[in-house]
């Protein structure tokens, strides 16, 4: 199924306005008005960046407001990816890991701690400075986003099934309170995870993760961004989706030294990005947005014509 942006009508939500599933959040044909944007990007031959954990610099604390407002400032309309989780008493903050240390100047468990708690500790970024600044709300990021004009993509970890969807309530529940429907992505990792989360809220976006076409069973196309792995192209499934309306994305993300963003900055060329498009990834989630802006920049500009809700 081929969406088009002429069968499409959209409504704009006023922020801190929140929208019942399947009202004025979504289009005229029932799918998240954000999925006319996607549509527009892959049919005019554009790309989109998703920067891993909000960060295009090592100065960044990663999932912090700075990072947030950096990546946009330098990729106009970028997704910057966050990471949600809850504190002891039921609040919702980003932090990655399960404990503190990594990333903060705090120790211990965020689901073991409370919120206040969590908000005594500091952010440090990748090149070990401390800024003067906590982990944030989720509410916080999502107003940060709607500031820098970026789409915000929610991971919802991975954990058993009943405490991923224990987080989806909630994030939904705050994305709405805060109006935000219309410029975020759920994150999920499997199709049935996926299908439950699009029930939740099917006037969002889902990236749900797909070996093939038959994982869209049950699934609305329109709503759907396909997670297709890290490790090595698959034209022949970018290809399959996109017969079906559907956008690819592709991640060269993940450990220091194995990622395929160290792997193609070796040589110094990283000209394998291009390649990546050329293939049929729509978006691309990495670790180095600011170099795949150096290579896709003609396209990133190309998708920037479209217009977000």
């Amino acid at each position: 199924m081929i969406r088009t942006l002429a069968a499409t009508t959209v409504l704009l939500i006023a922020p801190g306005c929140a929208a019942a599933p399947g009202s004025s959040a979504q289009t005229a044909a029932g799918s998240p008005a954000l999925a006319a944007f996607f549509d527009c990007v892959r049919e005019t031959g554009g790309v989109m960046v998703s920067a891993h954990r909000a960060q295009s610099a090592d100065d960044q604390p990663e999932n912090s407001i700075q990072a947030i407002e950096a990546t946009g400032r330098a990729i106009p309309g970028a997704i910057v990816e966050i990471d949600a989780a809850l504190t002891s008493d039921g609040r919702l903050v980003l932090m990655h890991d399960e404990t503190l240390e990594r990333t903060t100047t705090g120790a211990g468990r965020v689901a073991d701690l409370t919120f206040a708690t969590v908000r005594m500790a500091r952010l440090e970024a990748t090149n070990g400075t401390v800024i003067d600044a906590p982990p944030p709300t989720l509410v916080e990021a999502l107003e940060a986003a709607g500031r820098a004009r970026v789409i915000a993509s929610i991971d919802l970890k991975p954990a058993d099934e009943t405490a991923t969807l224990a987080l989806a309530r909630r994030v939904i529940e705050e994305v709405r309170q805060a109006g935000a429907q219309d410029r975020v992505i759920l994150i999920t990792y499997s199709p049935e995870t996926a299908r439950a989360v699009a029930e939740m809220a099917p006037e969002m976006m889902i990236s749900a993760g797909l070996d093939a076409v038959a994982g869209l069973e049950g699934l609305n196309p329109a709503q759907i961004l396909a997670w297709t792995g890290t490790r090595e192209a698959r034209p022949g499934l970018w290809r399959a989706l996109a017969e079906r309306g559907v956008e690819a994305q592709f991640g060269t993300l993940g450990a220091p030294g194995r990622r395929l963003d160290d792997r193609y900055a070796e040589d110094g060329d990283v000209s394998e990005y291009r390649d990546l498009f050329e293939q049929g990834a729509v978006v691309i989630a990495t670790d180095a947005p600011l170099a795949v802006k150096g290579v896709l920049g003609a396209e990133l500009e190309r998708a920037a014509v479209c217009p977000l809700p």
